[in-house]
């Protein structure tokens, strides 16, 4: 089926002489970006050169709807009811999938607010007509002065995203709608940083396992045994009911691959370590290590509703070479009544955002591997 924005552009590459109909909505964000414009098929992004506000309206995105987005219930041939599709389905309009997937590629906070002009009115006014539609007044999250992702507030250019984002009508459509629910966690997890830094953690991981689960659903991973995964637990059940190892072995196994899928795309496609390296940095040769660390307290998060340690949502302290730490510094921690050892917090939210973003984009790429630009 395909998501709403692939879908679009998809039909966008098929000529027609239907004037299509156009809408203008509102993208905030917090960088500023260099460059004239950003055609994208039917869509075009263009910089607004807002004032440097907290959070202003940075970009507008026009749109040609070149296919109707209705979603048909019922087959009009037969008469009887359409098979239910969900497959495109990321919770988002088409705006909100084109900022999602802009967020990504250039690796900075981007959200739709609504729309603000519209055209194909009665009146037929060759310059629009000024709309307030579904508008969304938004400000920047969190406390002012906050800020825990520091490196996603920065000066960007539209040509450092637009071979990329070029390839996504090119994608199958099941690529596709994957990667754009790994973007709308990602911009997520980039929007709401400051304000509740422990879901833009679930976001963040959200994004990489939505990636992980397409990745591991084409190639069709085999799942291991209980044998193979945890052979002391397996000795223990020697002697138990067979229908008792088989639920166990189940419950294990499915678990074990859920944390696998995850391990082994950040594994796979993780960039390298940022240089010049920091002096409170972190060890990138325990990444996998690290990594499951993090898997650990997601699950314990979204299970148990015991948060992220507390060191791990702080914004990062600047060291002595002038770089923001990668890791809590200190070998142990105490805060809202709790204390954690160092091992248990291994890496702050904007290293792991690093880590995050370079696997997706590295993803991205190897979907579509003929594009002129090479990841970061």
């Amino acid at each position: 089926m395909g998501t709403h924005a692939w879908r679009n552009w998809r039909a966008s590459l098929q000529p027609t002489t239907e004037i299509p109909a156009r809408y203008e909505d509102a993208i905030y964000s917090d960088a500023r970006f260099l460059g004239e414009r950003l055609e994208l098929g039917p869509y075009t992004i263009l910089p607004t050169f807002a004032s440097t506000a907290p959070m202003p309206v940075a970009l507008v995105l026009r749109c040609e709807m070149r296919r109707s987005l209705k979603t048909g219930l019922i087959d009009h041939t037969t008469g009887k009811p359409l098979p239910a599709d969900s497959s495109g389905y990321h919770g988002g309009t088409v705006s909100d999938e084109l900022a999602a997937l802009l967020s990504l590629a250039l690796g900075v906070r981007c959200r739709a607010g609504g729309t603000v002009r519209v055209w194909g009115l009665p009146d037929d006014d060759p310059a629009g007509y000024p709309m307030e539609l579904d508008r969304q007044h938004l400000s920047r999250p969190g406390p002012p002065g906050l800020e825990v992702l520091p490196n996603v507030v920065r000066q960007v250019e539209f040509a450092d995203a637009s071979d990329l984002l070029s390839t996504f009508p090119h994608l199958g459509s099941e690529d596709a709608s994957a990667l754009a629910r790994a973007a709308r966690l990602y911009a997520n997890a980039l929007w709401w940083a400051n304000e509740d830094t422990n879901f833009a953690w679930l976001q963040m991981v959200g994004a990489v396992e939505a990636a992980a689960a397409r990745r591991n659903e084409a190639g069709q991973q085999p799942l291991s045994t209980l044998e193979e995964l945890q052979p002391r637990l397996w000795e223990a059940l020697d002697g138990a009911p067979e229908e008792t190892k088989q639920k166990v072995e189940e419950l294990v196994v499915r678990q074990s691959s859920v944390t696998r899928k995850f391990l082994g795309f950040v594994e796979n496609f993780a960039p390298h370590a940022p240089q010049p390296r920091p002096a409170f940095g972190l060890d990138w040769t325990r990444l996998r290590k690290h990594l499951r660390i993090i898997y650990d307290h997601r699950s314990r998060a979204l299970h148990d509703g015991r948060p992220f340690p507390h060191p791990m949502l702080d914004k990062p302290m600047q060291g002595p070479d002038g770089q923001p730490s990668e890791v809590p510094v200190g070998m142990s921690a105490a805060a809202k009544g709790s204390s954690w050892m160092a091992k248990e917090m291994p890496m702050l939210l904007h290293t792991f955002e690093y880590v995050a973003r370079g696997a997706l984009l590295n993803w991205w790429h190897d979907l579509a591997p003929v594009v002129k630009s090479q990841p970061s």
